[in-house]
């Protein structure tokens, strides 16, 4: 999309697909168009099903290509998925004309390679997060330092974020059955966090938490660099599954009673109070208590955020994150969620959508949680900041297969809320869902 300097990004989801145009302008990113659907054929994120998806995309495509009379050739889709791998890896480059300044294009050169490395057939690397460079004089430089400086030695330290490759290859696939091309895939965590979260917050340490229908995507962030990023296979699904099992509604029900009664702690229940459930034709159907509804509700949300503080002690950023956490995506509305997050975290939280990170011009669906993720990918396509993966060139990466890290002491939780039922917990093996590799390159 060249005519007007128009950008489209995709955001696949397990309950909705969502496309976003935006440009640039004077008073910044501007979000021209969004639309998005109820997702069919997608589970946690990946691909199952490549013609319902399809079919999505090319009425989003219909959409907004009459929205801004233009022809959407290219997208930046997200990343997203059951499971990610991290690998902290040290690349060593030993310059041939030491005398000669370090320029931009040699830069790009070094993370370029990073998305290069081949080692099979069923791994990419989704994003390699610079952390810092080094040279024979200097330790600990940022890019702007390294550009211009001499030197016979440069050290990059990233951490390699990586999954299956099959993620990525149905996605290419169903754009490709759409008529459009691929131009970036990002990971989904990161383009949420450039959406919702301050400048300020970004430099003094951050976490943000994306609560989607089947998965929980955290990015940590920490001098305006990616530290970590994990997604956690729960999300709203997962607690209207338990409210339909253990009230006995449908999931119909079990959705709406969430949306629009459903509370994150009990002790902001209403006792002695049950909700009637009517058919159109003003017959009760069902009635679930209010009391239960809420420790359901409060006993998964806790083992949830229990996932979210594992994977914060396992960065290396814990006690280095003083501006708290950030919750956005289509469960963040549900009630007491800020205070609940914050006594099993014990760290302040707020609650975010799309707002200074966009221009007051925007279209209006554009400044909701729903849509954090689909922005935040227009975002780091016209003016990336967090993210480094280059355009067409993502599909091209494999890693090797990583290693387990140490785990943890056996932890379970159901909550304050606790139903006192010996269900399976969340917690449960959630350590085995991330894994990390060290990998230093001379």
């Amino acid at each position: 999309m060249s005519k007007n300097h128009y950008a489209a990004a995709l955001d696949i989801g397990s309950s909705k697909v969502a496309l976003a145009v935006g440009e640039k302008t004077d008073a910044g990113i501007r979000i021209v168009s969004y639309h998005d659907a109820p997702s069919t054929g997608i589970q946690c994120g990946e691909i199952i099903n490549d013609f319902r998806v399809a079919e999505v995309i090319r009425s989003l495509i219909q959409q907004a290509e009459t929205e801004v009379d233009e022809k959407i050739s290219e997208i930046t889709v997200g990343i997203s998925g059951r499971i990610l791998h991290r690998e902290d890896r040290s690349s060593f480059i030993k310059r041939k004309n030491p005398n000669a300044s370090i320029s931009e294009s040699e830069v790009q050169r070094i993370i370029r390679e990073q998305y290069e490395l081949k080692s099979g057939e069923e791994e990419a690397v989704f994003e390699a997060a610079l952390q810092r460079y080094s040279t024979e004089d200097r330790i600990g430089i940022t890019q702007d330092e390294l550009i211009g400086m001499i030197g016979s030695e440069i050290v990059a330290d990233f951490i390699l974020f990586r999954g299956r490759k099959s993620i990525l290859d149905r996605r290419i696939k169903v754009l490709g059955d759409c008529g459009v091309k691929l131009h970036k895939a990002i990971l989904a965590p990161i383009a949420s966090a450039r959406a919702v979260l301050s400048a300020r917050e970004m430099e003094r340490g951050v976490i943000l938490v994306d609560i989607g229908a089947e998965t929980t995507e955290v990015a940590i962030i920490k001098d305006d660099l990616v530290r970590h990023v994990a997604i956690i296979p729960f999300g709203g699904e997962t607690v209207t599954g338990d409210i339909r099992t253990d009230t006995g509604i449908t999931r119909r029900w079990a959705e709406s009673v969430k949306i629009l009664q459903g509370r994150c702690c009990e002790e902001y229940a209403v006792e002695n109070r049950k909700l009637m459930l009517k058919d159109e034709n003003d017959n009760v159907e069902d009635e679930v208590d209010l009391v239960l509804l809420t420790r359901i509700i409060e006993a998964r949300m806790s083992e949830i955020f229990d996932a979210v503080g594992y994977v914060i002690d396992q960065s290396d950023f814990a006690r280095r994150l003083p501006a708290g956490v950030v919750i956005t995506g289509g469960t963040a509305h549900l009630d007491n969620i800020l205070q609940l997050a914050s006594s099993l975290l014990e760290r302040k939280v707020r609650l975010a959508a799309p707002q200074g990170s966009i221009s007051s011009g925007s279209v209006e669906e554009a400044f909701d949680v729903y849509s954090s993720t689909a922005v935040g990918l227009v975002l780091e396509t016209l003016d990336p900041k967090l993210s480094s993966t280059l355009e067409k060139q993502v599909e091209e990466s494999m890693m090797q297969d990583p290693e387990p890290i140490v785990e943890p002491p056996t932890r379970t939780r159901r909550g304050r809320g606790s139903r006192g039922i010996d269900a399976p917990g969340l917690f449960d093996g959630i350590e085995k869902l991330f894994k990390v590799d060290t990998n230093d390159n001379a």
